[in-house]
Protein backbone atom coordinates (compact mmCIF):
# COMPACT_ATOMS: atom_id res chain seq x y z
CA UNK A 1 0.00 0.00 0.00
CA UNK A 2 1.42 3.15 -1.24
CA UNK A 3 1.63 6.49 0.74
CA UNK A 4 -1.57 8.02 -0.82
CA UNK A 5 -3.66 4.96 -0.52
CA UNK A 6 -2.65 5.19 3.46
CA UNK A 7 -3.36 8.71 3.26
CA UNK A 8 -6.63 8.15 1.55
CA UNK A 9 -7.11 5.07 4.00
CA UNK A 10 -6.96 7.69 6.97
CA UNK A 11 -8.91 9.79 5.64
CA UNK A 12 -11.78 7.97 5.56
CA UNK A 13 -11.31 5.93 8.80
CA UNK A 14 -11.54 9.74 10.28
CA UNK A 15 -14.43 10.88 7.94
CA UNK A 16 -16.25 7.62 9.54
CA UNK A 17 -15.57 8.34 13.24
CA UNK A 18 -16.99 12.09 12.41
CA UNK A 19 -20.37 10.96 11.06
CA UNK A 20 -20.09 8.39 13.71
CA UNK A 21 -20.04 11.25 15.94
CA UNK A 22 -22.85 13.46 14.04
CA UNK A 23 -25.50 10.74 14.46
CA UNK A 24 -24.48 9.71 17.87
CA UNK A 25 -25.32 13.15 19.05
CA UNK A 26 -28.55 13.51 17.99
CA UNK A 27 -29.72 9.79 18.85
CA UNK A 28 -28.55 10.51 22.48
CA UNK A 29 -30.43 13.41 22.76
CA UNK A 30 -33.59 11.66 21.29
CA UNK A 31 -33.24 8.92 23.70
CA UNK A 32 -33.00 11.89 26.61
CA UNK A 33 -36.12 13.60 25.47
CA UNK A 34 -37.84 10.47 24.73
CA UNK A 35 -37.42 9.27 28.16
CA UNK A 36 -38.71 12.26 29.30
CA UNK A 37 -41.72 12.00 27.33
CA UNK A 38 -42.30 8.73 28.79
CA UNK A 39 -41.67 9.83 32.18
CA UNK A 40 -44.41 12.19 31.67
CA UNK A 41 -46.78 10.08 29.85
CA UNK A 42 -46.86 11.86 26.48
CA UNK A 43 -47.62 8.83 24.48
CA UNK A 44 -48.31 10.49 21.32
CA UNK A 45 -45.09 12.59 21.24
CA UNK A 46 -42.87 9.57 22.74
CA UNK A 47 -44.02 7.49 19.42
CA UNK A 48 -42.91 9.99 16.82
CA UNK A 49 -39.60 10.46 18.77
CA UNK A 50 -38.98 6.91 19.18
CA UNK A 51 -39.61 6.72 15.05
CA UNK A 52 -36.31 9.09 14.72
CA UNK A 53 -34.25 7.49 16.98
CA UNK A 54 -35.16 4.02 15.50
CA UNK A 55 -33.85 5.80 12.16
CA UNK A 56 -30.95 7.46 13.99
CA UNK A 57 -30.08 3.90 15.18
CA UNK A 58 -30.36 2.09 11.89
CA UNK A 59 -28.26 4.66 10.35
CA UNK A 60 -25.47 4.34 12.96
CA UNK A 61 -25.14 0.91 12.98
CA UNK A 62 -24.85 0.97 9.00
CA UNK A 63 -22.22 4.06 9.30
CA UNK A 64 -20.37 1.65 11.50
CA UNK A 65 -20.67 -1.69 9.68
CA UNK A 66 -19.01 0.76 6.71
CA UNK A 67 -21.86 0.07 4.50
CA UNK A 68 -23.29 3.39 4.78
CA UNK A 69 -23.83 4.79 1.19
CA UNK A 70 -21.75 8.00 0.64
CA UNK A 71 -24.65 9.38 -1.34
CA UNK A 72 -26.90 9.92 1.73
CA UNK A 73 -24.32 11.19 3.54
CA UNK A 74 -23.99 14.86 3.59
CA UNK A 75 -20.10 14.22 4.74
CA UNK A 76 -19.84 12.44 1.21
CA UNK A 77 -21.22 14.96 -0.87
CA UNK A 78 -18.64 16.55 -2.92
CA UNK A 79 -17.75 18.56 -5.80
CA UNK A 80 -14.73 20.73 -4.67
CA UNK A 81 -12.54 21.24 -7.17
CA UNK A 82 -8.75 23.04 -6.28
CA UNK A 83 -7.20 22.61 -9.45
CA UNK A 84 -5.56 25.08 -11.02
CA UNK A 85 -7.29 27.04 -13.97
CA UNK A 86 -6.82 25.28 -17.56
CA UNK A 87 -6.55 21.35 -17.36
CA UNK A 88 -7.03 19.29 -14.99
CA UNK A 89 -9.32 16.32 -13.37
CA UNK A 90 -12.44 18.95 -13.64
CA UNK A 91 -11.34 20.35 -16.84
CA UNK A 92 -10.97 16.54 -18.37
CA UNK A 93 -14.40 15.62 -17.01
CA UNK A 94 -15.92 18.83 -18.96
CA UNK A 95 -14.09 17.95 -22.13
CA UNK A 96 -15.58 14.48 -22.17
CA UNK A 97 -17.92 13.57 -24.52
CA UNK A 98 -19.40 10.48 -22.71
CA UNK A 99 -23.19 10.86 -21.40
CA UNK A 100 -24.28 10.82 -18.17
CA UNK A 101 -27.25 9.00 -16.97
CA UNK A 102 -29.72 10.95 -15.11
CA UNK A 103 -30.03 10.49 -11.05
CA UNK A 104 -33.27 10.45 -9.63
CA UNK A 105 -33.17 13.39 -7.57
CA UNK A 106 -34.53 11.25 -4.06
CA UNK A 107 -31.33 9.48 -4.80
CA UNK A 108 -28.89 12.16 -4.90
CA UNK A 109 -30.23 13.55 -1.75
CA UNK A 110 -30.74 9.73 -0.47
CA UNK A 111 -34.51 9.22 -0.18
CA UNK A 112 -34.51 6.36 -2.57
CA UNK A 113 -36.73 3.81 -1.42
CA UNK A 114 -37.72 5.61 1.32
CA UNK A 115 -41.58 6.03 2.13
CA UNK A 116 -41.47 8.92 4.34
CA UNK A 117 -38.42 11.43 3.75
CA UNK A 118 -39.58 13.71 6.33
CA UNK A 119 -38.04 11.73 8.92
CA UNK A 120 -34.72 12.02 7.15
CA UNK A 121 -35.14 15.64 6.59
CA UNK A 122 -36.10 16.76 10.13
CA UNK A 123 -33.13 14.70 11.05
CA UNK A 124 -30.34 16.33 8.86
CA UNK A 125 -32.18 19.89 9.55
CA UNK A 126 -31.28 19.12 13.40
CA UNK A 127 -27.24 18.89 12.39
CA UNK A 128 -27.20 21.83 9.68
CA UNK A 129 -24.37 23.89 9.51
CA UNK A 130 -24.36 27.28 8.48
CA UNK A 131 -23.31 26.96 4.60
CA UNK A 132 -25.45 26.97 1.83
CA UNK A 133 -24.17 23.79 -0.05
CA UNK A 134 -26.18 20.77 -1.75
CA UNK A 135 -26.51 18.15 -4.57
CA UNK A 136 -27.92 19.08 -7.72
CA UNK A 137 -26.96 15.79 -9.71
CA UNK A 138 -24.71 13.55 -10.76
CA UNK A 139 -21.21 14.14 -12.22
CA UNK A 140 -18.78 12.54 -14.57
CA UNK A 141 -17.94 9.54 -12.39
CA UNK A 142 -21.45 9.32 -11.14
CA UNK A 143 -20.51 11.35 -7.68
CA UNK A 144 -23.10 13.77 -6.22
CA UNK A 145 -22.79 16.91 -7.74
CA UNK A 146 -22.46 19.77 -4.66
CA UNK A 147 -22.53 23.10 -5.51
CA UNK A 148 -21.50 24.97 -2.67
CA UNK A 149 -23.10 28.53 -3.06
CA UNK A 150 -21.75 30.48 0.28
CA UNK A 151 -18.13 28.87 -0.68
CA UNK A 152 -17.95 29.30 -4.69
CA UNK A 153 -20.35 32.43 -5.10
CA UNK A 154 -21.73 33.87 -3.50
CA UNK A 155 -24.05 34.38 -6.44
CA UNK A 156 -24.31 32.26 -9.38
CA UNK A 157 -25.50 32.61 -13.32
CA UNK A 158 -27.06 29.78 -14.99
CA UNK A 159 -27.48 29.83 -18.58
CA UNK A 160 -29.00 27.65 -21.29
CA UNK A 161 -30.70 27.49 -24.23
CA UNK A 162 -34.48 26.60 -24.58
CA UNK A 163 -35.20 23.40 -23.34
CA UNK A 164 -31.79 22.84 -22.05
CA UNK A 165 -32.94 21.97 -18.02
CA UNK A 166 -32.20 25.71 -16.63
CA UNK A 167 -35.84 25.64 -14.81
CA UNK A 168 -35.31 21.36 -13.38
CA UNK A 169 -32.01 22.94 -12.15
CA UNK A 170 -33.25 25.69 -10.63
CA UNK A 171 -36.32 23.50 -8.98
CA UNK A 172 -33.61 21.05 -7.90
CA UNK A 173 -31.55 23.05 -6.19
CA UNK A 174 -34.07 24.63 -4.22
CA UNK A 175 -35.64 21.33 -3.19
CA UNK A 176 -31.60 20.13 -2.60
CA UNK A 177 -31.34 23.25 -0.17
CA UNK A 178 -34.60 23.11 1.22
CA UNK A 179 -33.72 18.73 2.37
CA UNK A 180 -30.31 19.95 3.63
CA UNK A 181 -31.20 23.22 5.56
CA UNK A 182 -34.32 24.17 7.92
CA UNK A 183 -36.16 27.36 7.03
CA UNK A 184 -34.31 29.24 9.75
CA UNK A 185 -31.31 28.60 8.57
CA UNK A 186 -32.04 29.15 4.60
CA UNK A 187 -34.96 30.92 2.77
CA UNK A 188 -36.09 31.81 -0.51
CA UNK A 189 -37.81 34.49 -3.01
CA UNK A 190 -38.55 33.00 -6.16
CA UNK A 191 -39.15 35.64 -8.96
CA UNK A 192 -40.16 33.33 -12.19
CA UNK A 193 -40.54 36.01 -15.24
CA UNK A 194 -41.53 33.36 -17.70
CA UNK A 195 -45.30 32.84 -16.19
CA UNK A 196 -44.52 31.03 -12.78
CA UNK A 197 -44.40 27.36 -14.31
CA UNK A 198 -41.27 26.35 -12.66
CA UNK A 199 -41.32 27.67 -9.64
CA UNK A 200 -45.07 27.48 -8.76
CA UNK A 201 -43.99 24.13 -7.43
CA UNK A 202 -42.01 25.22 -4.92
CA UNK A 203 -44.29 28.28 -3.43
CA UNK A 204 -45.27 25.43 -0.80
CA UNK A 205 -41.98 25.35 0.60
CA UNK A 206 -41.72 26.65 4.40
CA UNK A 207 -38.60 28.20 3.02
CA UNK A 208 -40.26 30.53 0.64
CA UNK A 209 -40.85 34.11 1.69
CA UNK A 210 -42.61 35.42 -1.69
CA UNK A 211 -43.07 33.79 -4.88
CA UNK A 212 -44.19 36.00 -7.94
CA UNK A 213 -44.10 35.91 -11.89
CA UNK A 214 -44.73 38.50 -14.37
CA UNK A 215 -48.29 38.09 -14.83
CA UNK A 216 -48.24 40.14 -12.34
CA UNK A 217 -45.73 43.27 -12.68
CA UNK A 218 -47.02 44.98 -10.07
CA UNK A 219 -46.00 42.80 -7.54
CA UNK A 220 -43.23 41.92 -8.89
CA UNK A 221 -42.25 45.60 -8.30
CA UNK A 222 -43.16 44.75 -4.88
CA UNK A 223 -40.86 41.93 -4.58
CA UNK A 224 -37.63 44.32 -5.62
CA UNK A 225 -38.71 46.79 -3.53
CA UNK A 226 -38.69 44.29 -0.48
CA UNK A 227 -35.37 42.68 -1.61
CA UNK A 228 -33.87 46.60 -1.23
CA UNK A 229 -35.67 46.59 2.46
CA UNK A 230 -34.45 43.85 3.40
CA UNK A 231 -30.55 44.35 2.11
CA UNK A 232 -31.03 47.69 4.14
CA UNK A 233 -32.57 46.38 7.28
CA UNK A 234 -29.49 43.73 7.06
CA UNK A 235 -27.04 46.50 6.64
CA UNK A 236 -28.03 48.00 9.45
CA UNK A 237 -28.35 45.16 11.93
CA UNK A 238 -24.48 44.41 10.62
CA UNK A 239 -23.77 48.13 11.70
CA UNK A 240 -25.65 47.41 15.33
CA UNK A 241 -23.58 44.42 16.07
CA UNK A 242 -20.16 45.68 14.90
CA UNK A 243 -19.33 42.96 12.81
CA UNK A 244 -18.23 42.89 8.87
CA UNK A 245 -19.65 39.24 8.02
CA UNK A 246 -23.47 38.67 9.77
CA UNK A 247 -22.78 34.97 9.09
CA UNK A 248 -20.14 35.41 11.57
CA UNK A 249 -22.59 35.83 14.26
CA UNK A 250 -23.41 33.58 17.19
CA UNK A 251 -27.21 33.82 15.99
CA UNK A 252 -26.54 34.89 12.52
CA UNK A 253 -29.98 35.65 10.40
CA UNK A 254 -31.42 33.05 7.57
CA UNK A 255 -29.03 32.87 4.19
CA UNK A 256 -31.99 34.50 1.79
CA UNK A 257 -31.49 33.15 -1.53
CA UNK A 258 -32.78 35.02 -4.53
CA UNK A 259 -34.06 33.10 -7.70
CA UNK A 260 -34.36 34.71 -11.02
CA UNK A 261 -35.19 32.81 -13.87
CA UNK A 262 -35.46 34.03 -17.35
CA UNK A 263 -33.82 37.42 -16.09
CA UNK A 264 -33.47 39.04 -19.44
CA UNK A 265 -37.41 39.18 -18.87
CA UNK A 266 -36.82 41.44 -15.58
CA UNK A 267 -34.65 44.45 -17.28
CA UNK A 268 -37.01 44.29 -20.24
CA UNK A 269 -40.28 44.79 -18.35
CA UNK A 270 -38.78 46.56 -15.19
CA UNK A 271 -35.56 48.52 -16.41
CA UNK A 272 -35.56 51.09 -13.87
CA UNK A 273 -36.01 48.68 -10.47
CA UNK A 274 -33.53 45.69 -11.90
CA UNK A 275 -30.50 48.01 -10.59
CA UNK A 276 -31.59 46.55 -7.07
CA UNK A 277 -30.32 42.91 -8.01
CA UNK A 278 -27.04 44.22 -8.71
CA UNK A 279 -26.80 45.93 -5.15
CA UNK A 280 -27.76 42.53 -3.84
CA UNK A 281 -25.05 41.29 -5.61
CA UNK A 282 -22.36 43.82 -4.63
CA UNK A 283 -23.10 43.48 -1.19
CA UNK A 284 -24.73 40.11 -0.36
CA UNK A 285 -21.71 38.24 0.21
CA UNK A 286 -21.42 39.51 3.93
CA UNK A 287 -25.30 39.71 4.66
CA UNK A 288 -25.78 36.34 3.88
CA UNK A 289 -28.00 37.25 0.31
CA UNK A 290 -27.35 35.21 -2.46
CA UNK A 291 -28.55 35.55 -6.08
CA UNK A 292 -29.47 33.07 -8.58
CA UNK A 293 -29.87 34.28 -12.07
CA UNK A 294 -31.15 32.32 -15.07
CA UNK A 295 -30.94 33.88 -18.71
CA UNK A 296 -30.53 32.71 -22.16
CA UNK A 297 -28.50 34.68 -23.10
CA UNK A 298 -25.36 35.70 -21.09
CA UNK A 299 -24.20 38.13 -23.72
CA UNK A 300 -25.47 41.79 -23.11
CA UNK A 301 -28.50 40.44 -20.69
CA UNK A 302 -26.26 40.80 -17.14
CA UNK A 303 -24.57 43.87 -17.08
CA UNK A 304 -20.63 43.91 -16.02
CA UNK A 305 -21.30 45.44 -12.38
CA UNK A 306 -23.38 42.39 -11.53
CA UNK A 307 -21.51 39.70 -13.81
CA UNK A 308 -18.24 40.82 -11.54
CA UNK A 309 -19.77 39.57 -8.81
CA UNK A 310 -21.00 36.39 -10.00
CA UNK A 311 -18.10 33.77 -9.70
CA UNK A 312 -20.19 30.68 -9.93
CA UNK A 313 -21.11 29.85 -13.61
CA UNK A 314 -23.12 27.14 -14.74
CA UNK A 315 -23.79 26.18 -18.44
CA UNK A 316 -26.21 23.82 -20.27
CA UNK A 317 -26.59 23.61 -24.01
CA UNK A 318 -26.25 26.89 -25.81
CA UNK A 319 -26.39 27.82 -29.31
CA UNK A 320 -23.12 29.19 -30.10
CA UNK A 321 -19.53 28.94 -28.80
CA UNK A 322 -19.08 32.80 -28.07
CA UNK A 323 -22.13 32.46 -25.30
CA UNK A 324 -19.77 29.40 -24.02
CA UNK A 325 -17.14 31.43 -24.09
CA UNK A 326 -18.59 34.17 -22.36
CA UNK A 327 -19.88 31.91 -19.34
CA UNK A 328 -17.18 29.17 -19.20
CA UNK A 329 -13.63 30.41 -21.04
CA UNK A 330 -13.82 27.43 -23.10
CA UNK A 331 -16.63 26.68 -25.83
CA UNK A 332 -17.35 23.38 -24.74
CA UNK A 333 -20.89 24.00 -23.83
CA UNK A 334 -21.84 24.75 -27.56
CA UNK A 335 -21.27 21.17 -27.96
CA UNK A 336 -23.72 19.58 -25.59
CA UNK A 337 -26.01 17.40 -27.18
CA UNK A 338 -30.16 18.31 -27.88
CA UNK A 339 -30.59 14.61 -26.64
CA UNK A 340 -29.34 15.70 -23.11
CA UNK A 341 -31.01 17.84 -21.35
CA UNK A 342 -29.79 18.89 -17.99
CA UNK A 343 -26.16 18.24 -19.11
CA UNK A 344 -23.96 20.94 -18.04
CA UNK A 345 -20.75 22.60 -17.53
CA UNK A 346 -20.05 24.34 -14.15
CA UNK A 347 -17.09 26.95 -13.39
CA UNK A 348 -16.09 26.31 -10.03
CA UNK A 349 -13.35 28.28 -8.64
CA UNK A 350 -11.98 28.12 -12.16
CA UNK A 351 -12.09 24.73 -12.34
CA UNK A 352 -14.43 23.23 -15.40
CA UNK A 353 -16.46 20.14 -14.09
CA UNK A 354 -19.28 18.28 -16.40
CA UNK A 355 -22.21 17.45 -14.92
CA UNK A 356 -25.79 15.88 -15.43
CA UNK A 357 -28.83 17.67 -13.28
CA UNK A 358 -30.90 15.25 -11.39
CA UNK A 359 -34.08 14.20 -12.41
CA UNK A 360 -37.65 14.95 -10.75
CA UNK A 361 -40.74 13.82 -12.34
CA UNK A 362 -42.78 14.24 -8.94
CA UNK A 363 -41.49 17.41 -7.05
CA UNK A 364 -44.69 18.24 -5.51
CA UNK A 365 -44.06 15.05 -2.81
CA UNK A 366 -40.96 16.17 -2.13
CA UNK A 367 -42.21 19.62 -1.27
CA UNK A 368 -45.10 17.60 0.83
CA UNK A 369 -42.50 15.51 2.82
CA UNK A 370 -40.21 19.37 3.62
CA UNK A 371 -43.40 20.43 4.86
CA UNK A 372 -43.91 17.68 7.27
CA UNK A 373 -40.81 17.95 8.49
CA UNK A 374 -41.12 21.51 9.42
CA UNK A 375 -44.16 20.57 11.36
CA UNK A 376 -42.48 18.03 13.32
CA UNK A 377 -39.90 21.10 14.61
CA UNK A 378 -42.74 23.48 14.63
CA UNK A 379 -40.86 26.14 12.75
CA UNK A 380 -41.42 27.82 9.69
CA UNK A 381 -38.95 30.34 7.41
CA UNK A 382 -40.58 33.60 8.55
CA UNK A 383 -43.31 36.00 7.32
CA UNK A 384 -44.07 36.75 3.98
CA UNK A 385 -41.45 39.22 2.75
CA UNK A 386 -43.89 41.18 1.09
CA UNK A 387 -47.74 41.12 0.69
CA UNK A 388 -50.34 41.53 -2.14
CA UNK A 389 -51.67 44.88 -2.87
CA UNK A 390 -54.54 46.87 -1.44
CA UNK A 391 -57.04 45.00 -2.43
CA UNK A 392 -60.17 46.86 -4.12
CA UNK A 393 -63.13 46.93 -0.87
CA UNK A 394 -62.02 46.61 2.28
CA UNK A 395 -65.32 46.10 4.75
CA UNK A 396 -64.31 47.51 8.58
CA UNK A 397 -65.52 44.28 10.07
CA UNK A 398 -62.45 42.41 8.52
CA UNK A 399 -59.81 45.18 9.87
CA UNK A 400 -59.52 44.30 13.47
CA UNK A 401 -58.18 47.04 15.66
CA UNK A 402 -56.51 47.36 18.88
CA UNK A 403 -58.53 48.54 22.32
CA UNK A 404 -58.46 51.76 21.98
CA UNK A 405 -57.55 52.39 18.22
CA UNK A 406 -60.08 53.44 15.52
CA UNK A 407 -59.31 51.49 11.90
CA UNK A 408 -60.32 53.56 8.75
CA UNK A 409 -59.08 50.52 6.20
CA UNK A 410 -55.50 49.26 5.30
CA UNK A 411 -52.38 51.23 4.41
CA UNK A 412 -49.33 49.93 1.75
CA UNK A 413 -45.95 51.31 2.00
CA UNK A 414 -45.25 49.58 -1.27
CA UNK A 415 -43.60 46.22 0.05
CA UNK A 416 -46.93 44.69 2.49
CA UNK A 417 -49.78 45.67 3.22
CA UNK A 418 -50.80 46.71 7.37
CA UNK A 419 -53.75 47.88 9.48
CA UNK A 420 -54.35 52.02 8.87
CA UNK A 421 -55.36 53.25 12.60
CA UNK A 422 -56.80 56.36 13.48
CA UNK A 423 -55.40 57.73 16.93
CA UNK A 424 -57.27 61.11 17.99
CA UNK A 425 -54.44 62.39 20.29
CA UNK A 426 -52.10 63.09 16.99
CA UNK A 427 -54.66 66.31 16.12
CA UNK A 428 -56.71 67.17 13.62
CA UNK A 429 -57.08 65.42 10.14
CA UNK A 430 -58.17 66.98 6.69
CA UNK A 431 -59.87 64.90 4.38
CA UNK A 432 -59.33 66.47 0.85
CA UNK A 433 -60.82 64.81 -2.69
CA UNK A 434 -63.84 65.15 -4.75
CA UNK A 435 -67.61 64.54 -3.96
CA UNK A 436 -67.63 60.64 -4.58
CA UNK A 437 -63.87 59.42 -4.01
CA UNK A 438 -65.10 58.00 -0.43
CA UNK A 439 -65.43 61.68 2.23
CA UNK A 440 -68.52 60.77 4.12
CA UNK A 441 -67.87 57.53 4.27
CA UNK A 442 -64.50 57.89 5.71
CA UNK A 443 -66.50 60.20 7.95
CA UNK A 444 -68.91 57.98 9.29
CA UNK A 445 -66.29 55.50 9.67
CA UNK A 446 -64.25 57.59 12.25
CA UNK A 447 -67.40 58.89 14.05
CA UNK A 448 -68.24 55.71 14.51
CA UNK A 449 -65.00 54.16 15.88
CA UNK A 450 -65.15 57.49 17.99
CA UNK A 451 -68.12 56.58 19.99
CA UNK A 452 -67.28 52.77 20.30
CA UNK A 453 -64.52 53.79 22.00
CA UNK A 454 -65.22 57.27 23.84
CA UNK A 455 -63.06 59.07 22.03
CA UNK A 456 -63.45 63.05 22.25
CA UNK A 457 -64.04 63.49 17.94
CA UNK A 458 -65.72 66.41 16.00
CA UNK A 459 -66.45 65.36 12.30
CA UNK A 460 -67.84 68.22 9.67
CA UNK A 461 -68.71 67.19 6.44
CA UNK A 462 -68.42 69.60 3.32
CA UNK A 463 -66.23 72.18 5.35
CA UNK A 464 -64.92 73.91 2.64
CA UNK A 465 -67.31 77.13 3.38
CA UNK A 466 -66.34 77.17 7.07
CA UNK A 467 -62.51 78.37 6.03
CA UNK A 468 -63.62 80.81 3.73
CA UNK A 469 -61.34 83.77 5.05
CA UNK A 470 -64.13 86.25 3.97
CA UNK A 471 -67.15 83.99 5.51
CA UNK A 472 -69.39 86.44 7.99
CA UNK A 473 -71.04 83.79 9.73
CA UNK A 474 -70.84 83.62 13.06
CA UNK A 475 -70.57 79.58 12.83
CA UNK A 476 -67.50 79.72 10.69
CA UNK A 477 -65.83 81.81 13.36
CA UNK A 478 -67.04 79.28 15.85
CA UNK A 479 -65.10 76.19 13.38
CA UNK A 480 -62.04 77.71 13.07
CA UNK A 481 -61.44 78.50 16.95
CA UNK A 482 -62.33 74.76 17.27
CA UNK A 483 -60.30 73.85 14.69
CA UNK A 484 -57.34 75.85 15.12
CA UNK A 485 -57.50 75.59 19.35
CA UNK A 486 -56.35 71.75 19.16
CA UNK A 487 -58.79 71.62 22.88
CA UNK A 488 -60.57 68.31 20.43
CA UNK A 489 -59.35 66.22 17.59
CA UNK A 490 -61.86 67.55 14.51
CA UNK A 491 -62.20 65.68 11.17
CA UNK A 492 -62.89 67.81 8.56
CA UNK A 493 -63.69 66.91 4.90
CA UNK A 494 -62.53 69.52 2.32
CA UNK A 495 -63.26 69.84 -2.02
CA UNK A 496 -59.54 71.29 -2.42
CA UNK A 497 -56.48 72.07 -0.42
CA UNK A 498 -56.49 75.84 -1.49
CA UNK A 499 -58.10 76.80 2.02
CA UNK A 500 -56.17 74.53 4.14
CA UNK A 501 -53.15 75.79 5.99
CA UNK A 502 -51.48 73.30 7.98
CA UNK A 503 -49.67 73.19 10.46
CA UNK A 504 -52.42 75.80 11.39
CA UNK A 505 -55.60 73.45 10.57
CA UNK A 506 -54.42 70.49 10.78
CA UNK A 507 -50.99 68.31 10.67
CA UNK A 508 -52.40 64.91 8.83
CA UNK A 509 -54.08 64.95 5.77
CA UNK A 510 -55.81 61.98 3.64
CA UNK A 511 -56.04 63.12 0.42
CA UNK A 512 -58.21 61.59 -2.22
CA UNK A 513 -55.87 62.20 -6.22
CA UNK A 514 -57.45 63.22 -8.86
CA UNK A 515 -54.76 62.35 -11.36
CA UNK A 516 -53.74 65.59 -12.10
CA UNK A 517 -50.12 65.39 -11.70
CA UNK A 518 -49.70 69.76 -10.51
CA UNK A 519 -52.93 69.18 -8.15
CA UNK A 520 -52.17 66.15 -6.89
CA UNK A 521 -48.74 67.44 -5.73
CA UNK A 522 -50.30 70.39 -4.41
CA UNK A 523 -52.04 68.59 -1.90
CA UNK A 524 -49.05 67.34 -0.52
CA UNK A 525 -48.94 64.07 -2.05
CA UNK A 526 -45.24 63.31 -2.74
CA UNK A 527 -43.93 62.99 -6.56
CA UNK A 528 -43.25 59.09 -6.16
CA UNK A 529 -46.56 58.40 -5.22
CA UNK A 530 -48.06 60.19 -7.29
CA UNK A 531 -46.08 58.77 -10.66
CA UNK A 532 -46.89 54.86 -8.83
CA UNK A 533 -50.85 55.76 -8.93
CA UNK A 534 -52.51 53.24 -11.75
CA UNK A 535 -55.32 54.10 -13.70
CA UNK A 536 -57.45 51.65 -10.95
CA UNK A 537 -56.34 53.66 -7.91
CA UNK A 538 -57.91 56.47 -9.30
CA UNK A 539 -61.17 54.87 -10.05
CA UNK A 540 -61.22 52.81 -6.61
CA UNK A 541 -63.57 54.89 -4.33
CA UNK A 542 -61.75 55.32 -1.16
CA UNK A 543 -58.11 55.06 -2.72
CA UNK A 544 -56.45 57.67 -1.10
CA UNK A 545 -53.08 58.93 0.84
CA UNK A 546 -52.53 59.40 4.11
CA UNK A 547 -50.04 62.41 4.54
CA UNK A 548 -48.69 62.21 8.01
CA UNK A 549 -45.52 62.71 10.40
CA UNK A 550 -42.81 63.19 7.53
CA UNK A 551 -44.35 60.55 5.53
CA UNK A 552 -47.10 59.29 3.04
CA UNK A 553 -48.53 55.85 2.16
CA UNK A 554 -51.33 54.63 -0.15
CA UNK A 555 -54.98 53.49 2.00
CA UNK A 556 -58.04 52.02 1.35
CA UNK A 557 -60.39 53.23 3.18
CA UNK A 558 -63.13 50.62 4.53
CA UNK A 559 -66.40 50.39 4.40
CA UNK A 560 -69.15 49.20 6.56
Amino acid sequence: MDGRTKDAAKRERTGRRVRMCAYGAPLAAQCVMLAMLLAGRQWLFAMMTASGCVATLASLVLMASGRHESRSDDAGWTMEPHAPPGRGAGADDAASSAPITPIPLADVLGFGGDAAPFRSIAHRWCVADGGCRAPVGADAHGRAAVIDLACFGPHAIVAGTTGSGKSVLLQDWCLALACRYPPWRVQFVLLDFKGGSAMDALAGLPHVRGCVNDLDLAYAKRALLALEHELTRRERLAAARGVANLMDMADPPARLVVVVDEFHMLTGQLPDLAGRLTRIASLGRSLGMHLIVCTQNPLGEIGAPMKANMALRICLRVRDMMQSQEMLGAADAAGLRVTEPGAAIARIDDVLVRLRCACDPDPDRLVAEIGRASQVHGRRGGPPLFTAPLPRLVHAGDVAAPPGAIAIGLEDDGVAVGQCLFDPSDGNLAVVGRPGRGRTTLLETIGEGARATGADVVCIDDADAWFDPFVADPEAARIQELVCSGRRCVVFALGSSRRLRVPEHCTRRLVFPVGERAVDLADGIPAGIVDALTAEDLRTPGRGVLIEAGRARLVQCAVR
